[in-house]
């Protein structure tokens, strides 16, 4: 067993998986975890492999992450990873990333995306409300997090073992429940440059997806702000301070 696990969330992505495997460095072990896809992307992934899990709690990303850390956490691995497995990431950014990680004494690292390459391949639209939720969000946290809706991720595992039992999120909106729970429990995050590039099969991030991106962003800066009122009027026990 290595001691690095990936973990590339499915969902009829059995062409991006096919293409992403000569990439995936040696170092790591591969969980597929699958959101119900009806294409080869199982056939594929234990031709690879690969382990094949289907994601528990329901529908959506943030049910594939939460499967993919109990996983994580019931094996004997130092770091989780996870990319999106839709060919967007390349897998060898990974490496830097856990050197971040590990040489700073960080608990978590964000891929940033090249904006340039997010602005060709998505458009303006779509750089605009991740910059503008990934702004308001670095700002409230006063933390460098220039792109908090990435798909790159690495995580110590103590990260993992302490926002796991938080998590609720079950669509796109993972990110931000990921990010504000490291927060709030008061874990070290960074982010390192990525690049980015076209997807392969049909994207699922819809522009209506793209819009509730900002509501979702915009309901944990609030649940964030409450917790700041919390620490500095109340105590931990939610008394006032005299």
């Amino acid at each position: 067993m290595n001691k690095y696990l990936l973990m590339l969330p499915t969902l009829n992505e059995e062409e991006a998986i096919q293409a992403l495997a000569p990439e995936i460095p040696g170092a790591f072990d591969v969980i597929v975890v699958d959101g119900g896809s009806t294409d080869r992307t199982k056939e594929v992934a234990e031709k690879l492999g690969y382990t094949f899990l289907p994601q528990k709690y329901g529908k959506g990303k943030g049910c594939g992450v939460r499967t993919g850390m109990e996983y994580f956490l019931s094996k004997d691995y130092s770091h989780f990873a996870m990319i999106d497995a839709d060919y967007t990431n390349d897998p060898k950014e990974l490496c830097g990333m856990l050197k971040n990680l590990k040489s700073n004494g960080t608990d978590i690292v964000l891929g940033s995306r090249d904006r340039k390459l997010q602005y060709e391949i998505l458009g303006w639209f779509s750089l605009f409300i991740n910059w503008s939720t990934s702004g308001i969000t670095a700002f409230s946290y006063k933390m460098n997090l220039p792109d908090i809706q990435t798909g790159y991720w690495a995580f110590s595992r103590k990260a993992v073992k302490t926002i796991l039992p938080l998590l609720n999120a079950k669509g796109f909106e993972i990110e931000y429940d990921m990010v504000y729970n490291s927060w709030k429990e008061g874990l070290k995050m960074d982010s390192h440059p990525v690049t980015f590039r076209e997807r392969l099969g049909e994207t699922k991030f819809t522009n209506y997806l793209r819009l509730k991106q900002i509501y979702f962003g915009l309901c944990y800066v609030n649940k964030s702000l409450s917790v700041m009122f919390r620490r500095k009027f109340l105590g931990n026990n939610g008394r006032s301070k005299n």
